[in-house]
């Protein structure tokens, strides 16, 4: 059972695990500053641009400013899912370091790098953006100041992805022994058990790269083009993502094959509502570059989660179940687990008299 002093025990258990959370909490701390500043100036520059818009310029001005005003209100919405991000990352440390997960440690260090990446794509194009206004009479003040702190927010998010990745390989090599603690020698039980914890890596993953991306999305989308049969599907399929994803972990737990085929079955439809979103994603003059890398991510991520769940419910029956159970069921296979074994050494026990 989760409780607070196991959270602060695990936290500080040693130099490594205290080093992770600090790192990433700091992490969290600066990027969300630098990338809410990015934001407001970005949002300011728009509004200049649709400023312009009404004060009667010239064709080709309005043209050009209206479709630079657009792309800035999307870059605002990514602006914004780096946030999320960094709020989701921050509570995806303290859940791999409480549950010594080291698959998810790894995993973690993997997206923070590609996030990395996304970021140093923000400076590429709002340079573009900034060359391309030069020829229209509008101050581009807030667009260049956004550009100097993009510059500065991609060197900030690259020597944090190096230094966590660092950390998690360290954590990596504590979690190793502990699991072997827990699991025992048994080789394929230990083969089981990594599998279920990839699965379960794979469904925290997805509350970003799925149940994030899509309201991020669907609320940007909903205020430009309104409520239709594409945008309702969406809106459905969103909301039942969270639902979902702890169905599949009780699902994983209980050994239900039932309840799994069922969240296969609902996994292959968030295929659909992926679909719909690089179809709306893809129109001409779109330009939402991160917005693409982002779906094709959760595309790769759900196809993962749909064969990690296939192994998951081959492996049931067959001895892991002890060992991936939450809250009060985990308690009663450790009560039952001890009772067997105070039996199997009372079987044992030589009378005295």
């Amino acid at each position: 059972m989760l409780t607070f002093n196991k959270v602060v025990d695990r936290v500080t258990e040693t130099k490594w695990s205290k080093l992770y959370i600090s790192v990433a909490v700091l992490q969290c701390i600066f990027i969300v500053v630098i990338q809410l500043i990015i934001c407001s100036q970005n949002t300011y520059q728009a509004y200049l641009l649709r400023k312009l818009d009404s004060s009667g310029a010239t064709t080709l001005s309005t043209a050009l400013s209206e479709l630079a005003a657009d792309r800035l209100g999307r870059i605002k919405w990514e602006n914004i899912s780096f946030v999320g991000f960094q709020v989701w990352f921050v509570g995806m440390a303290f859940d791999a370091t409480v549950y010594q997960n080291t698959a998810e440690i790894l995993a973690l260090s993997i997206l923070n790098v590609l996030m990395s990446i996304l970021g140093a794509l923000e400076v590429v194009d709002g340079h573009k953006w900034l060359t391309r206004l030069q020829s229209i009479k509008v101050s581009t003040e807030p667009l260049a100041m956004a550009e100097k702190l993009e510059i500065a927010l991609s060197v900030v998010i690259m020597g944090f992805a190096c230094a966590l990745a660092y950390l998690s390989y360290e954590m990596s090599r504590q979690f190793g022994w502990n699991i072997y603690k827990k699991i025992g020698a048994d080789v394929q039980v230990q083969r089981m058990y990594r599998f279920f914890q990839f699965f379960v890596l794979s469904l925290k993953i997805s509350i970003f790269t799925e149940f994030l991306v899509s309201v991020f999305y669907l609320i940007q989308f909903a205020l430009k083009q309104g409520i239709n049969w594409e945008s309702g599907i969406e809106l459905v399929v969103t909301i039942l993502m969270l639902p979902m994803l702890y169905f599949a972990r009780t699902a994983g737990s209980a050994e239900s094959t039932s309840r799994m085929i069922v969240f296969i079955t609902f996994q292959c439809i968030v295929i659909v509502h992926y679909a719909l979103i690089l179809k709306q994603t893809f129109e001409p003059d779109n330009f939402w570059y991160t917005w693409i890398v982002l779906v094709f991510v959760g595309i790769a991520i759900d196809l993962i989660t749909v064969g990690l769940a296939i192994i998951s419910t081959r492996n049931f029956g067959k001895g892991l179940k002890p060992y991936v159970q939450r809250g009060s069921n985990k308690a009663k296979h450790q009560d039952l687990e001890m009772n067997n074994k105070t039996k199997a050494r009372q079987s044992w026990r030589i009378d005295d008299d």
